[in-house]
């Protein structure tokens, strides 16, 4: 890897490092606007924005740490211990959730084009349909990356 891959590993590194202390003060902003407003739809609404910071900011963390893992094994090449040639469980399960990854965005792809060139309801209806399954695909491996890497499963 280049010096230049390097420094925007760095880079990005940086700014996600920046971003979580950010996330996280939103996230406690809205639970305490959720906490203190008269309305039960303000309630609501602050709720489910203090959630999705959380979220966010888990996501953050999880990038964060992939992104330092990378960064360290491309700096020090010579430190990474081989891979035995028969992957263990959680490889292979890691595996598994890179190729939904892969079709997920295959799916959006196709999805797009197909819809771009529908030339009936139906055909839009199974692209429409092929694109909400490829975001919901996304949605489901993006959270089982976050499970994995949590419980140090992720390779």
């Amino acid at each position: 890897m280049s010096r230049q891959e390097i420094r925007q590993l760095e880079k990005m590194i940086e700014i996600i490092s920046r971003a979580i202390p950010k996330e996280t003060a939103a996230a406690k902003l809205y639970q305490r606007t959720a906490k203190e407003a008269a309305r039960e739809m303000t309630r609501m609404l602050f709720g489910k924005l203090a959630k999705q910071a959380g979220e966010h900011e888990s996501k953050l963390r999880a990038t964060l740490a992939i992104l330092r893992q990378e960064l360290e094994r491309v700096k020090h090449p010579d430190h990474t211990t081989a891979k035995p040639q028969q992957p263990s469980p959680a490889q292979e399960f890691n595996i598994n959730i890179r190729r939904t990854l892969q079709l997920s965005t295959e799916m959006k792809s196709l999805g797009e084009e197909g819809l771009a060139s529908a030339n009936d309801q139906s055909c839009q209806h199974l692209y429409q349909t092929m694109l909400e399954q490829a975001k919901e695909l996304r949605a489901l491996a993006e959270e089982e990356v976050e499970k994995h890497f949590t419980k140090d499963k992720w390779d």
